[in-house]
This record gives structure tokens, C-alpha cells and sequence, in this order.
């Protein structure tokens, strides 16, 4: 029988949210923030109160941790192509997804369903998730004189435009599930300042780790809703480094190229397992509730191990974890990826009605909205001590512009033709004449 080495459900989120490849950093804006005491921005709350025991079972749970488990290698396989390193939390994707799922109808529903890996029936779905968060909230542990805090903040928020008939029973949805009312802003008028708003309370819910998540040009005039959700995660090693062992090290790139970077090192007993081509290393948090695995493919292997995993592959290597004494080398990095449009990658997947024919009628009264674009932007760092992560995910809707009618006919003047001006209420033709050459 196997130890469970902290492999909780909250290991399939906390492992498909630390799944890394490379990106650059991007930078932050320097707006003040606004204070809790003054918010900028009106609030539409549900009377209702969270349920803070919602009805998911064991099972259901099970079912939305493997949902995810899918959602973090669709992501990665998707986007490995990509140059540099990469950082993605499927588990802040698919909540801030489950929030539009919750307004959509139809085909619509179906795509997001089928992509995000839902597999639950509507109401159990808002129940696990519902239940997951609090779940994760007991993975907090207070720091003490020797020890510092396991922190794992997840925060959801929607934001609508003013003046808006937003359906009460989604409303209600938002506030027993979600912990989230609606923060109304003025998108029309003020899109610009309305960005920057939002963008201070993904920073403010990530402490500062996540600036700039909704791009210049991403909030327009026709904006009006965004659905956001911001997790932050900081914890300590439950056998951290010690720093007079980290050494300058080599790190050898894909390309055969060399890096410098700073080698941690310690010899103890962790999860581990090992196979033709790949050696597998889980290391516990303090808590031993929460885990980083890591996934070192045979040198000269890296791109056939990534083609190769899915789902099952991840799974089975999971199960194979056993504790070992292993001698562990690990570089220390830290990085943040750009803010990522999610759009092109979404309607790859198989996410297409939500940006082209949408349904999201169970949101707002009469529908007529569409996304047109989800963002996602990380952060992740790592040292002796232990490990912070920060991921955040917004959905932008647009208000639907009137489509001009198809035509039936064409009626092309590119030959001479006859015109007249006629008074249509009494017929009089008040000019007549021809054109046989509109150049003369």
C-alpha cells in the first residue's frame, strides 16, 4: 500500500496549476488603488447567502478534479508550441468559465461543457465547485516563530455594466456558489478607467503578483460583463533547501545551448517514481496537504515525453509515486507570463458558439451578448524556502452588434444608368436624367 504523501484532490489542482513551459515577463501599472472603505463601483448583491455546505459528494469532487486533470494537458498540448517558459492554472480557467456557463443556454452551454471537461449535471457542477473552494480554504495554516504561512486564496468577482437587467436567479447563482455579487461600472463611458479597476483587484487578490491581466484596447464601449477570477498560492517547503548548499549550476537548453542558473540541493525522502523516459519527484508543502511534482523526461527525450502526455499518462504517473530516498537537484527560477489571449486556443478546442453565435440568455434579459475574449496571465516563483504561484482569469462579454441584413440581390452601377428624384408622398418626379459617363 502506498502512502498518500498529501495526494489529496487539491493535488490535481495545485500540480495542473504549477504545469510549466516558458513566456516572458510582462510589466505593471502604477495607478493608485482605490480604497475598500470607497470602492469605485456600484454593487448588485443576491439576498442570498453563500451555502457553505453545499450538497457535492466525495465522488462529484473526484469527477471535477479529473475534469481538470484533462483541462491542464488540452492547455498544455495546445500551447507547448509556444517559445520560452509557460505557467497556466486550468483550475482559475475553469471556474471563471463556470460562472459564464452558468448564463449560457443551448449549444452554447454544450461547447463550454465539452471543453472545460464539466461532466456534471448543472446543479451538482455549481456544488463542487462551490465545495472545492472551501475545501481549499482549509489548506491555509498560520505561520509561527520558526514557520512561515501556507496561503491558497481563490477570489471570484463579475463585473457588469450599469443599467443592465442582469437575471436575478443567475444573481442568486453567483452568491450561493460563487461568494460573488456584481460590481457595476460604467464600460461605456469609461472603459479605460474601468480596466484599470479591474485590474487593481486581480492585483490586489493576488498580492501584486498579477498587474496588467486585461490588455490596453481589451474593455471597449460595447463591454458589459467580465467575469474574473484571481487564486494566490504561497507556501513553505515541508523539507525546504538549505541556501549554503545552492551552487551555480548549468542548465542545458532544448536548443544545446548552456544556462547559468542557481542549483538547489538535498538528499531526503520523497515521492518518487521512474520509467523509460521520465523520472518523477513529488515534494510536499508544510502542510503535507499540498505538493509540487515535477516531470524530468530522459535527456534528449523532452519534446516525445510532451507529445505523449495526456490524461492517463499524468494519472498513471501519480499513482506510481512511492517514497524513495532520492538526492534532488532543482534550479531556482522565478517568472510571470504575459497576459494571454485564451480565444484562438478556446475555439481550437472546440469552444465556438461563445464567439459566434452565443446564448447566454440565462445571464442578462434577451441574450444579444458574446465574449469576445478570455485573458490569463500567471506567476510562479521558487527558491530554497518554498513556492508562490499566482494565476488570474478574466472573460470579457461584448454587447451583440446589430448584424446588417443579408443581401438577396447585387445592383452594381458600373455601366450608364438613368436616375430620378421623386416627392414619394405625391409621386412628383422633381429631377430626372442619366449618367453615361460619371468622369465627364
Amino acid at each position: 500500500m502506498r502512502p498518500d504523501f498529501g495526494m489529496t484532490r487539491s493535488l490535481g489542482v495545485v500540480l495542473t496549476f504549477l504545469l510549466a513551459l516558458a513566456i516572458l515577463p510582462g510589466c505593471g501599472e502604477s495607478a493608485d488603488r482605490p480604497t475598500a472603505s470607497d470602492p469605485p463601483w456600484q454593487t448588485r448583491q443576491s439576498d442570498l447567502a453563500r451555502d457553505l455546505s453545499p450538497a457535492a459528494t466525495a465522488e462529484d469532487i473526484d469527477q471535477l478534479v479529473a475534469g481538470n486533470h484533462k483541462l491542464a494537458i488540452d492547455f498544455y498540448q495546445a500551447l507547448r508550441a509556444l517559445d520560452g517558459n509557460l505557467c497556466l492554472s486550468p483550475f482559475s480557467i475553469r471556474i471563471a468559465f463556470a460562472m459564464a456557463y452558468a448564463g449560457a443556454t443551448g449549444r452554447t452551454a454544450q461547447e463550454i461543457a465539452e471543453v472545460m471537461h464539466y461532466g456534471l449535471d448543472d446543479e451538482t457542477l455549481h456544488d463542487a465547485f462551490n465545495a472545492l473552494d472551501l475545501d481549499l480554504e482549509k489548506r491555509n495554516m498560520p505561520g509561527d516563530a520558526e514557520n512561515d504561512p501556507v496561503e491558497l486564496h481563490v477570489a471570484n468577482a463579475f463585473w457588469g455594466k450599469i443599467n443592465r437587467p442582469f437575471i436575478e436567479e443567475y444573481l442568486d447563482l453567483l452568491a450561493v456558489h460563487y461568494g460573488s455579487g456584481v460590481r457595476l461600472l460604467d464600460f461605456g463611458r469609461e472603459p479605460e478607467t474601468c480596466r484599470r479597476i479591474i485590474n487593481e483587484w486581480v492585483a490586489d487578490e493576488t498580492r501584486d503578483r498579477i498587474l496588467d491581466l486585461l490588455p490596453e484596447g481589451s474593455i471597449q464601449p460595447p463591454t458589459v460583463a467580465v467575469l474574473t477570477n484571481a487564486l494566490y498560492f504561497k507556501a513553505p517547503w515541508a523539507l525546504p533547501f538549505q541556501e549554503d548548499q545552492t551552487h551555480e549550476g548549468v542548465f542545458f537548453c532544448l536548443d544545446g545551448s548552456h544556462a547559468g542558473a542557481p542549483m538547489m540541493q538535498q538528499a531526503e525522502t520523497f515521492g518518487y517514481a521512474e520509467s523509460d523516459g521520465y523520472q518523477a519527484l513529488e515534494m510536499n508543502y508544510r502542510n503535507d496537504e499540498l505538493s509540487m511534482v515535477f516531470l524530468l523526461p530522459s535527456a534528449g527525450r523532452f519534446e516525445e515525453f510532451e507529445a505523449s502526455l495526456d490524461s492517463g499518462v499524468l494519472a498513471g504517473i501519480l499513482e506510481d509515486l512511492d517514497p524513495a530516498s532520492v538526492a534532488v537537484t532543482l534550479p531556482r527560477f522565478s517568472f510571470e507570463s504575459p497576459s494571454l489571449s485564451l480565444k484562438d486556443v478556446l475555439m481550437g478546442m472546440g469552444m465556438v458558439a461563445p464567439f459566434t453565435t452565443p446564448d447566454f440568455a440565462g445571464m442578462i434579459e434577451g441574450g444579444g451578448i458574446w465574449i469576445d475574449n478570455a485573458y490569463h496571465k500567471t506567476f510562479i516563483a521558487l527558491d530554497e524556502k518554498g513556492t508562490e504561484a499566482a494565476a488570474a482569469t478574466a472573460i470579457v462579454f461584448f454587447e451583440s452588434a446589430i448584424e446588417p441584413p443579408v443581401a438577396e440581390f447585387e445592383f452594381t452601377a458600373d455601366r450608364p444608368f438613368v436616375f430620378l428624384i421623386r416627392d414619394r408622398v405625391t409621386g412628383t418626379i422633381l429631377f430626372v436624367g442619366r449618367v453615361l459617363d460619371p468622369s465627364s
